[in-house]
Order: structure tokens, then sequence, then C-alpha cells
């Protein structure tokens, strides 16, 4: 088929085909006038293949099963070719002219054609292709058709080569059809393409979008491994282009579900980009701002690579259900206080109209009456996160799982360190025993320098900590004792302890047969 003897006694169709191009050019999209981007549907990701989608710039692609689809394909040759008598608008036709034109396109791409009906062969393939997997079945229906379309990923011509990875694209969203990719060489071919230092970024994307597919399959992520491609996964987070930047992180995103790629992203330098992407507000990145914190989540679950992101200036949250949040009560109305519970210092100059007392700011020209830095931020984290509690927005049931497949962790978050130490701050403050069980071992894992130790302190996490050692529940006796642990290792912390009696109350809690010793007789020592 993909080599065809011509008949000197019979005109061949694909004489009438090539002859038909010009027409066929004129007639449909070309790279040129408008580029689909075959980019995937964010919020319908998987772990059995990826979503085609469609351009909005070619609706006559978008139905489903490619009947519309073969109509742009087979409409355009039929009236080209002149065939008198053929019904393109009936179903039973349109599917047997379809079937029987891609053929021809596919013998188009033959390495005995001229160069530039091989390069309109694969662009009309490409466009084909997006009407969905019946079409990309009929194409790959032509043994050896996987091997002519990888080939042309070494044209010289920038669409040829753009629309060769794009049909590869398309092609490997189907599992059956990406197995035979790779024992074609597709994933070698598309890596050494994506190196070029001539490459577009057209090209570039298709190539990733390429690559988002190998690596939804978890034993491929391996030979990515191997392939030394990382290092440009990960450089392309930095990448002008935008779409290029979003696969990137979508790799990304994928690659952080095998664990024994961890140790190799974090040294290719992928979490201080990560936490740029997340941090940045443009709307433009809701789509990397999702893959970013996804990635960052599952990295945190390596207790050193979770001390990177923490001294990024990130913490990681338990997700603990928006019901537990209903027990939350906002504090009754009385003289405002520090988080710490420290009180706001009253004027010396008290107004006659009593404004003072409704307005704090107007004491803060007062040197000794204005808070530093740290109890600045944790009032602000502090009225954040009460006010999310208050109005029910503070976590959805949804949160963490909308992009999530059965290997995701979608138990926890990441947040900024000021609205993430107020956070766990505010759920160790709440009723639901699970949860204020996880916030306090989340508070001990947050605990990794003096930073994050003297925020906790400041938002009032020692004395709530010390109280918490009193419950009745051991588990929560257990967290408690491992966070005060971690924090202890500061000396503003364990001076804290002090002024709050937690001295006495450490030793009345080692008594007690039911306490997790160990921990306590650590925090003991810190403080005696």
């Amino acid at each position: 088929i993909l080599s065809p003897q011509h008949d000197a006694t019979h005109t061949s169709p694909l004489s009438g085909t090539l002859a038909m191009l010009p027409a066929l050019a004129a007639a449909s999209p070309t790279l040129r006038t408008s580029r689909p981007v075959s980019r995937l549907r964010r919020n319908h990701r998987h772990h059995h293949g990826v979503h085609l989608h469609l351009h909005h710039r070619f609706p006559s692609l978008a139905a489903d099963g490619g009947g519309r689809g073969r109509f742009l394909l087979v409409g355009t040759c039929a009236a080209s070719d002149g065939s008198a008598g053929q019904d393109v608008g009936s179903p039973e036709s349109m599917a047997n002219s379809g079937s029987a034109y891609v053929g021809l396109f596919v013998r188009m791409l033959g390495l005995d054609n001229d160069a530039h009906d091989r390069e309109h062969a694969i662009c009309t393939l490409w466009h084909y292709s997006l009407g969905g997997q019946k079409c990309i079945d009929e194409i790959m229906q032509f043994p050896g058709c996987i091997s002519l379309i990888i080939s042309l990923l070494k044209s010289e011509s920038a669409r040829a080569c753009e629309a060769a990875a794009g049909l590869l694209h398309n092609i490997t969203s189907v599992k059956l059809y990406r197995d035979v990719a790779i024992e074609s060489g597709a994933m070698e071919e598309i890596f050494s393409c994506i190196r070029k230092s001539t490459i577009t970024p057209e090209i570039k994307e298709q190539c990733l979008c390429t690559i988002w597919n190998f690596s939804v399959d978890e034993k491929l992520r391996y030979k990515l491994l191997g392939s030394d491609m990382l290092i440009p996964i990960v450089r392309f987070l930095d990448d002008e282009d935008i779409k290029v930047k979003e696969v990137a992180a979508s790799i990304t995103s994928y690659l952080t579900l095998s664990h024994s790629y961890h140790g190799a992203l974090v040294e290719a330098g992928v979490i201080p980009k990560l936490v740029h992407l997340l941090q940045t507000k443009d709307n433009d990145y809701k789509i990397i701002r999702k893959e970013a914190r996804s990635s960052l989540v599952e990295l945190s679950t390596d207790d050193s690579y979770h001390a990177l992101i923490v001294d990024q200036g990130l913490v990681r949250i338990p997700l603990v259900g928006s019901s537990a949040y209903k027990a939350f009560r906002p504090q009754p109305h009385s003289w405002p206080s520090f988080p710490d519970g420290s009180e706001i210092q009253r004027s010396s100059r008290p107004s006659k109209y009593g404004a003072t007392e409704l307005l704090l700011g107007l004491i803060l020209n007062e040197k000794k009456a204005e808070p530093d830095e740290a109890k600045i931020n944790a009032m602000i984290g502090r009225s954040n996160q009460q006010f999310l509690a208050r109005v029910g927005a503070i976590e959805f049931d949804y949160e963490g799982k909308e992009q999530s497949g059965s290997q995701r962790n979608d138990h926890h978050t990441i947040l900024p360190w000021i609205d993430g130490v107020a956070r766990l701050v505010l759920i160790i403050g709440l009723q639901d025993v699970s949860a204020i069980a996880k916030a306090a071992h989340a508070i001990g894992d947050a605990s990794v320098n003096e930073h994050m130790r003297t925020s906790f302190m400041e938002a009032g996490a020692v004395k709530s900590l010390l109280q918490l050692l009193m419950h009745n529940d051991v588990p929560v006796r257990e967290a408690s004792a491992y966070a005060l642990e971690k924090l202890s290792g500061s000396s503003k912390v364990c001076e804290k302890i002090r002024v709050e009696d937690g001295r006495e109350l450490l030793v009345n809690v080692l008594k007690d047969s039911d306490t997790p010793v160990e921990q306590l007789e650590k925090v003991t020592t810190h403080n005696l």
C-alpha cells in the first residue's frame, strides 16, 4: 500500500489526488493561517489515556466519531476529483470514501514522493485525526504508516515537522497506538526533535504534548528518566511561550507520581521553578498553578524535599473536609489581641469620643505599641483564614480531587506560609479529632527552621498544643507532643512554653501512663 506500483494502462487514483492538492490546500485550513492547538482537556485528565480536543477554529472537525470530520477530507476530494453521482452527504458513502481517501494520503507519505506532497499529506492527516478516535483508527489501519509519520519529524519543513508531531500527539492519546508508536521508535525521535536548536514554539508544544501522553503510562516514565529528558522538561517551565510552559508543568505533574523520579527532578532544580509558577497571579496561569501545586504536594511526601519546599515559603496543609470547619466559632467581641494571646496595648492618649476604642490604627504612631513584622503577618494570616471559615469558603469537598487519579495524593494542598501557618493553627482549635491530629503533625513537619518555629509561636500554636496534651484522644496527644518537640528547637519557643506554665504541665502529663513518654521527654529536656 505504501509503495504502489503504477500501471501504464491504468490511471491511478493517487495521481488524481496529487493533482487535487492545490484545491485541497485552498479549501482546508492550513498551518500558516490558523494553527490547531491540540492541547488536552484539563478538567478530565485520567491515567489510561489523554483526551483529544478540537480547536475552536475548526468546527467542521469537531463532530464525534469523525462524521463531519470526514466531510472536510471526503467532500473536498470528491469535488476536486470531479466524480459524478457521489453522495457525500450519505453517511454510508462518506464512511467508505473517507477510508479510501485516507489510504491515498497515507500513500503520499511514502519516501518516494515529493517533499511538498508529503507535507500536504501529513498536514491533511493531522487535521483529519482531530475528528476523534474513529478517524485515528482509519489512519492506523495501514501497516507501516506510523514509521512514515515518524520519519517526517526529521523534515526540513517546519510545517511538516509540526504536523507529524501533532499527528503523533493525537495517535499516542490512544493506549493501543501508543505502544505501537513506542515500538516504532517514536519516543527517541521526539526526544531528538525537541533537542534541536532551531525548533519553533509550535513544534516544541506538539512534541511536549506527545511526551505528556507517554508520561501517563507509568512504565514509560522510566524511559523518560533514562533518556536525559528531565533537564529539558524542567527548563521548559521557564519557557516564554505559555502553552509550552503549561504542557511542561503537566508532564512534571505526572512524573512526580513516580517517587523514584523525585530525586532526579529536585536535582534538575524543579522546586524553585514550581514555586515561582504557583505564586504567579496571572489569570492565564490557572492551569499551570494547579499542576504546580499537584507536583509540589507529591514532592512533599519525601521529608527531605518537603523541607526544601518549606524553605521556599510554602506549607503543606492536610485537607480535613468542609464539615470539620462548621464547628469554628469566632472569638466573642473583646479588646483585640495578637494571635499568640498577647493584648494589643491601649493608647495612652484616649480619645474624647472613644475613637481609639474603634480605630486601633490611631495608636500605631506610638513606637512602644508598634507590633513587629512577625505579629503583623500572624494577624494577616488569622484574619484571612477566619474570614474564609466564616463564609464557608476555606475548603471545598472536591479540592485536591478535581484533577487527581487513583495514584495521586489528594489529602493535602500547598499554601503560602502566612496562610498555611494560620490555617494549621485554626484546625487544631476545631473539634474534629482526626483533623486536629493531622494539623498538629503537619505543624511538626513544617517546623524545619527558626523562621517557621517562631511563626507558629506568633500564630498561637504553642498555647493550643500545650492544651492538647491533656486531650482524651491518644493520637491527638502524640501529634501534639511531636509538634512541640519540633518547635522546642527554638529558644524563643522554649521561653514561650515556660511563660505559659508549660513545664509544670509537661511534668504532670509525664505521670500519665497513657502519655507518649518518649516524645514528651524530648520536649521536657529542652525546657528544664
